[in-house]
């Protein structure tokens, strides 16, 4: 049942199988043709061991205890299984004293002269267990067997010189000792890339061989075995039985005792070529990327001694205190940029400086990922490979991640957070160059002691997180005569807002701040000092503030913007962007705040546009002003007003109206008037507003949402939907969702005898395509992309309950 039982007793019984296997030549029958013989008595007809005692005692190999009795369960001890071993390999029972007075003397000592008892832990007169036997069997199947010349017995040999053993002479056993050099699932190759010599017949599995083994006169032995893969490139010995050339059953294949095998990290390994044999390789998943290093020199001198924690498993196969060969798992890391496992999908983003991940979007290659952790978009992973089970399998797990401040930096680079130290790894994210210094806690991602990744700004850019873009100040003075200290400002969270300004801060050794002098001297048409529309705003005491901000920097060229690479060129300079990265868009008198994800498709001729260029890792734009046509809902664009305006006194005691609207983002905004009718025939509906610099609503109008299509939804399909856009099944075609697509929920309900609709939270995209078969739900609003991408969808706005959004809500 799978089980050895390797502590238990040996029995008498058990050791006449045993006996009887091996003068079989290893070969079980059963002795079925030795049953039926009753020459014990306490042996009935039918025992499972019948067969195998009859034979043992008709060839003298065993006797029984006495009286026509065996006693099949009894004990054996060590000294009479040696006994068994040595007449099975030519000794003479009589003629070597093993009968008679000093049996077990006798025994032992030619049983120790022989190697049976090597290694032997117990005490060889007491009984023997199980696994002891094995020991006992396997030492004396390679004893050197006799035979006997006037009398003496004489060890055997061939004529090369080499013992005759029970395993190679009775049993057709073959030990094979050389270097493995390929398995079933991977193989050493050369510094060309070529297998070595006798492999190429052998070829399989996907591109990689069978067992072989180069022994140590260059000759290459192919077995049909699956070696184990951490023996790889060790010298070994392989038990096989039968004909090398032709048909070969292969017992095992285990590590000789000349390997000296080091297991270390690379960043342990103190390299010196010396240390290495002429022509040591580096394997970098064992079967890929190998090097051959001619004269022990490294071809990567740096590759020692990095700040690189990888395993390394160092070989030293003929123990002369030189590496033949090192082996390194080679890891990637990455950040998940998109993952769907119900659709078989996985993205990667920022990686390892020229590692490739190939992105997966089909169920076969998704079957060979192995994920060791629960992964979602965003995430840095630790890419490896593993190919212990005959295929290539990729094993994907997250890395650490260590929340805390830099609180110590050492020489040599390394960090305290969190109370641990830590080094920036030589093998990390390619767009991250360094451990910031912060006195704030973010994440660090580590693998190990070192850092790969992490979410760390400059403490300079972690100040300017409250970014504005100045519209405009308040001109002229107020009723009493006072200068009036207003100024119109779009602020990096969407929000416009005409606000008072500090006056009374000074500049102090400050120079950043700007003063309210320097504020109304500047100039808000086509502006020459970038610093006049970029500015940190600070408040203080309801008021506000400005500061100047760093790298911010003018295009001197028009700036364009390739949606589908994420990339923005100043003439000759290219600036990624990133899921961080913000613009205020100024086209006319509308302004507005997009994120990345919210720029329909490319942007070109784009003049005065001003930008922020991120100084920490690979640059990148974190802000910038965009003047000409930008395509996206504006801050204080499409919302869904609420069903009643509200009432109320303002501190001079005039009556305002207020009505409360609702961006597709979920965010409220409360809309005041001093018009009574300003908000009549606009509750309920998507509204598009504009706010003046005195804070009231100047124009608020009914309208669809720009760039939205009427369409039913029926199927989702991954990142597919299926669209119709006249209700019906007719002209129905699946549409692709852009990987940033953006989805705003809202539900559509009836309030008495008067539709409603409001923004909500809720699963849309899903329930709304939850109809009756052939049934489409008029429960959308779509934007689709522009050029190349016009049938991928950016946008849907989806109805939870996929009840129909009333065309009433956007219409006048």
């Amino acid at each position: 049942a799978g089980y050895f039982e390797p502590n238990r007793e040996l029995t008498r019984e058990e050791v006449a199988k045993l006996i009887y296997v091996l003068k079989n030549k290893g070969v079980d029958n059963g002795a079925t043709s030795w049953t039926g013989m009753n020459i014990f008595k306490d042996i009935e007809s039918g025992r499972w061991s019948e067969g195998y005692i009859n034979y043992a005692a008709s060839v003298g190999m065993m006797a029984g205890t006495g009286e026509g009795y065996f006693n099949p369960t009894a004990k054996m001890s060590a000294v009479e299984v040696a006994k068994l071993l040595l007449v099975l390999n030519g000794y003479k029972a009589d003629v070597q004293g093993y009968l008679g007075t000093n049996w077990d003397i006798n025994i032992i000592r030619d049983a120790e002269a022989a190697g049976i008892f090597a290694n032997y832990e117990l005490p060889v007169r007491g009984s023997v267990t199980r696994e002891w036997v094995a020991r006992l069997m396997n030492n004396g199947i390679y004893a050197t067997k006799v035979k006997y010349e006037d009398g003496q017995a004489q060890e055997m040999y061939n004529q090369d010189n080499e013992p005759q053993t029970f395993a190679n002479q009775d049993l057709g056993l073959e030990e094979t000792t050389g270097v493995l050099m390929a398995t079933p699932n991977a193989q050493i190759i050369d510094a060309n890339g070529e297998n070595y010599a006798g492999q190429e017949d052998t070829v399989a599995n996907g591109g990689k061989a069978n067992c072989v083994v180069i022994d140590d006169d260059g000759a290459v032995h192919t077995f049909k075995y699956d070696a184990p893969l951490n023996l790889l490139g060790q010298r070994v010995t392989v038990l096989s039985k039968g004909d090398l050339d032709t048909d070969v059953k292969v017992y095992g294949v285990t590590t000789h005792k000349s390997n000296i095998v080091t297991t270390t990290t690379v960043d342990a390994v103190d390299y010196d070529k010396d240390d290495f044999e002429n022509g040591a390789v580096l394997y970098i998943d064992y079967v890929e990327n190998a090097i051959t290093y001619a004269d022990g020199k490294v071809g990567n001198d740096d590759f020692f001694g990095e700040n690189d924690g990888r395993t390394i498993t160092l070989v030293d196969y003929d123990n002369n205190d030189k590496y033949d060969a090192a082996f390194v798992n080679s890891v990637v890391y990455a950040e998940i940029e998109y993952i769907n496992p119900s659709n078989n999908i996985v993205r990667f983003g920022d990686m390892t400086a020229n590692a490739t991940l190939a992105n997966i979007d089909n169920e076969d290659d998704y079957a060979n990922l192995v994920f060791e952790d629960t992964v979602a978009k965003g995430d840095v992973v630790k890419v490896t490979k593993d190919y212990t089970t005959g295929k290539e399998l990729t094993v994907i797990q997250k890395v650490d991640v260590v929340t805390g401040a830099v609180t110590k930096v050492t020489s040599g680079g390394v960090a305290t957070i969190d109370g641990s130290e830590y080094k920036l790894s030589t093998n990390k994210l390619n767009e991250y160059e360094e451990i910031e210094v912060s006195p704030k806690a973010i994440n660090y991602y580590v693998d190990g002691k070192y850092v790969v990744y992490s979410d760390a700004i400059s403490e300079e850019e972690a100040e300017q997180t409250n970014i504005a873009y100045i519209i405009g100040i308040a001109k002229g003075d107020d009723e009493w005569g006072k200068e009036n200290a207003k100024v119109d400002i779009l602020k990096n969270d969407g929000t416009r807002e005409v606000i008072n300004y500090k006056t009374d801060v000074a500049e102090g050794d400050d120079s950043s701040i700007l003063t309210w002098e320097e504020v109304k001297a500047l100039t808000f048409t086509a502006p020459t000092d970038n610093t006049n529309l970029l500015v940190e705003y600070v408040m203080s005491g309801g008021k506000v503030y400005f500061r100047t901000l760093s790298d911010v920097e003018t295009a001197t060229d028009d700036y364009t913007f390739d949606k589908s690479e994420s990339i923005f060129t100043n003439g000759t300079d290219k600036y990624p962007v990133n899921n961080d990265t913000y613009f205020f868009v100024v086209d006319g008198d509308n302004y507005a705040v997009l994120k990345t994800s919210e720029i329909n498709g490319d942007m070109t001729a784009m003049d005065n546009t001003y930008f922020a260029v991120s100084s920490t890792g690979l640059p990148y734009v974190k802000y910038a002003v965009l003047e000409g046509n930008a395509t996206g809902e504006a801050s204080d664009g499409i919302a869904i007003s609420a069903t009643s305006v509200s009432t109320e006194l303002d501190e001079d005691g005039d009556k305002v109206y207020k009505l409360v609207v609702t961006k597709l983002d979920g965010t409220e905004v409360t809309l005041v008037s001093n018009s009574s009718t300003m908000f009549d025939n606009k509750t309920g509906k998507f509204v598009t507003y504009e706010v003046g610099n005195d804070g009231y609503v100047d124009e608020i109008s009914v309208a669809k949402p720009a760039g939205y299509t009427e369409a039913a939804l029926t199927v989702v399909d991954g990142n597919a939907v299926m669209i119709s856009e006249n209700g019906t099944s007719t002209g129905a075609a699946y549409k692709t969702l852009a990987d940033d697509v953006k989805i705003y929920y809202v539900d559509a309900y009836k309030s008495g005898n008067n539709d409603r609709i409001i923004v909500s939270e809720g699963d849309g995209l899903v329930t709304s395509a939850e109809t009756e078969a052939d049934t489409f739900a008029k429960s959308v609003l779509v934007k689709y992309g522009t050029g190349d991408e016009a049938s991928v969808i950016t946008a849907i706005i989806v109805e939870v309950d996929g009840q129909e959004i009333p065309a009433n809500r956007y219409t006048a």
